[in-house]
């Protein structure tokens, strides 16, 4: 994993990619390299994890072309014994090496021979253009500004606030973090940068627009495969296996997050089974948390029964430290309270390994949030007659104080009947339901100005994707192409990248998609809204290689205790902001004091309140004002 930034131009000043690249310095520990010609300049930082010696240093420069490339190719050695046969000589065991090869010979169509997580920049001093490419699911960031006659490129947004552009603060980027904690690419929150989608190349040449095409598609819909059951199951458990070793390659020592939850612990017992030597995994638990936030025990029984070399990291967070170590870490904000464990996770691991692997991915694909099991029920249940009085009771109850929060859920779910079903489902997964000017001081500007395309976009958003795929699997496809992307693999990245460590996801392979996206949704969701059964096939696999009862049991999540801390060690600072200037002027005191009174009255208001709370502090470090 590394960190890197580029520009297709002059620098305006002396020493401007230098400033740049001191923002993504901390990706790469291990090596810094730098190129620059007449028209082009980049600066690498490199975590080195395959050809780890310096024959795999970069920026690379092979056959007149000069590549910057952050992630792994897991494939690497399949092509490149096709390269040797074609009578291509190597010089290193790095994967990079073999990327600037592929260009020469198949050029922009490189992209889709790729198994792994990347983004790319490759500059052709024959062409005079750079290729630019991110992964199919997005696990790997590239930003991208084009201002004043050039072209810079960042493996994270804050390279272009060390530089020499004129940036401006983009206000629904901010509505967006607070409403759906997160911003979809291409939107960032500049108005002048955009993010690479995930699956696209673009095309950029000196005083032209870059032209971006899609690489990567999901697959044409589907009647359901008329294939028995266990052939099935035997053809998804071979992926499986398969998608799991590829990524066991490394020269570095290698662990696994383990929360003893399906998806890790299926990791862990398929990598077990073909590992020469006991596995090393980890789990992390806080220091005086509650028995609802630590699945530290189930994780050491699973490592128990596999026999790996199991480590539970305890660890002390302190809620005010907390926040300002996430805000710093965060070159564009997520306030998905996860964060927070894998912040954790990532820096106590560190020490013993070089890379993770992480079962993120795995409720997308098979079907492991309950709101898709609310999306198979929406039709059936809109014109059940006595769910108004079973929401109203369910609104005097208010919320429960577990991390699981049936009653808040049940709630959410039957307020969204009364929508429709693309309505229903983002407005589960928000945060708020007020409007614009109830939460801002600011008047609501135009859209920025962005002709590119984001992913769900593509495919007329969410409303298009239902009608594509059906309520279950649609609801999963926009999830992959959003949440997956925009939040959990971006989450994932940062944090992990804050001290050093590659994180991988097993189960974002694009063969697997291509199979699950069309299969019939009773292998992923059965059940009732408030008697789930998730995750019907997996768990299946899973009893394959650990008991039964480890296997079935409830979903928990890997969450830090923000409700809590709101009660507690965050009280005040929810009372500080409403009294303050908060968010820089942008956010109404009242729009805070309402969802504070709101939270103090039974009603889970956590979200929206860390949401502001790490947007404040975001905001402050970098003197946002209005």
């Amino acid at each position: 994993m590394c960190g890197f930034v580029a520009i297709l131009g002059k620098q305006k000043s002396a020493g401007e990619l230098t400033r740049m690249a001191q923002a993504v310095a901390m990706r790469g520990p291990d090596d810094a390299g730098e190129y620059t010609d007449e028209h082009f300049s980049a600066i690498h930082h490199r975590l080195a994890i395959i050809g780890a010696d310096m024959r795999g240093h970069q920026p690379m420069c092979v056959d007149d072309i000069v590549i910057a490339f952050n992630g792994c190719i897991y494939n690497y050695q399949a092509l490149r014994k096709q390269l040797e046969k074609d009578g291509v000589h190597f010089q290193s065991d790095s994967d990079t090496e073999v990327l600037p090869h592929l260009y020469r010979r198949f050029g922009n169509s490189m992209f889709a021979m790729l198994h792994g997580m990347f983004a790319i920049v490759l500059w052709d001093k024959r062409e005079q253009q750079c290729l630019i490419g991110r992964d199919a699911f997005g696990e790997k960031p590239l930003f991208v500004c084009e201002q004043a006659g050039r072209i810079g490129f960042s493996s994270l947004l804050s390279g272009f606030e060390k530089g020499d552009w004129s940036l401006t603060p983009d206000l629904h980027a901010v509505h967006d973090v607070l409403t759906t904690m997160r911003v979809e690419a291409p939107a960032t929150m500049y108005q002048e940068v955009s993010q690479l989608p995930s699956g696209c190349y673009a095309i950029a040449r000196a005083g032209e627009a870059i032209a971006i095409r899609r690489y990567h598609f999901l697959p044409e819909p589907e009647q359901p495969m008329d294939i028995a059951p266990n052939e099935i199951q035997r053809e998804i458990k071979t992926l499986l296996e398969d998608a799991f070793t590829m990524r066991l390659v490394s020269d570095k020592p290698l662990g696994i997050f383990l929360s003893g939850g399906v998806d890790s612990s299926l990791i862990t017992g398929i990598l077990a089974q073909k590992a020469s030597q006991p596995l090393h995994t980890f789990s992390v638990r806080f220091a005086g948390g509650t028995a609802d936030y630590d699945e530290s025990g189930f994780a050491q029984n699973v490592a128990d029964y596999l026999g790996t070399e199991h480590q539970t990291l305890e660890v002390n967070a302190d809620a005010h430290h907390a926040l300002n170590d996430l805000a710093l870490a965060f070159d564009q904000p997520i306030t998905n309270a996860a964060a927070l464990p894998m912040y954790l996770i990532s820096q106590a691991a560190k020490p013993y390994v070089d890379v993770a692997l992480s079962g993120v991915g795995g409720d997308e694909l098979f079907g492991g949030y309950p709101r898709y099991l609310g999306m198979a029920w929406h039709q059936k249940l809109r014109h059940i007659p006595a769910r108004n009085l079973a929401l109203t009771c369910l609104k005097k109850l208010g919320d429960s104080h577990s991390s699981r929060n049936m009653r808040g859920r049940l709630r959410r779910f039957l307020q969204g009947l009364n929508l429709n079903p693309d309505e229903a489902y983002q407005q589960w997964m928000r945060t708020t339901e007020a409007h614009w000017s109830h939460m801002f001081t600011q008047e609501k500007p135009a859209a920025s100005a962005r002709t590119w395309l984001s992913s769900s976009d593509a495919y007329g958003g969410l409303a298009g994707l239902l009608q594509r795929y059906g309520s279950v699997n649609g609801a999963m496809s926009y999830d992959v192409l959003t949440y997956l992307n925009d939040d959990l693999l971006a989450m994932g990245d940062r944090m992990s990248m804050a001290h050093g460590l590659e994180l991988r996801a097993p189960f974002l392979d694009t063969r697997l998609l291509s199979l699950m996206t069309n299969l019939d949704t009773s292998w992923k969701v059965k059940g009732m809204p408030w008697q789930e059964d998730l995750k019907v096939m997996l768990k299946s696999i899973t009893t394959d290689y650990i008991p039964h009862d480890m296997v079935y049991r409830p979903k928990q999540g890997f969450m830090a205790p923000i409700k809590h801390w709101l009660r507690s060690d965050l009280a005040q600072d929810v009372e500080n902001l409403i009294e303050s200037h908060p968010l820089g002027g942008l956010v109404r005191p009242d729009f805070i004091r309402e969802q504070w009174q709101r939270h103090q009255h039974g009603e889970d208001r956590s979200d929206i309140l860390w949401g502001l709370l790490l947007m404040n502090r975001w905001m402050q470090q970098r003197g946002w004002q209005f």
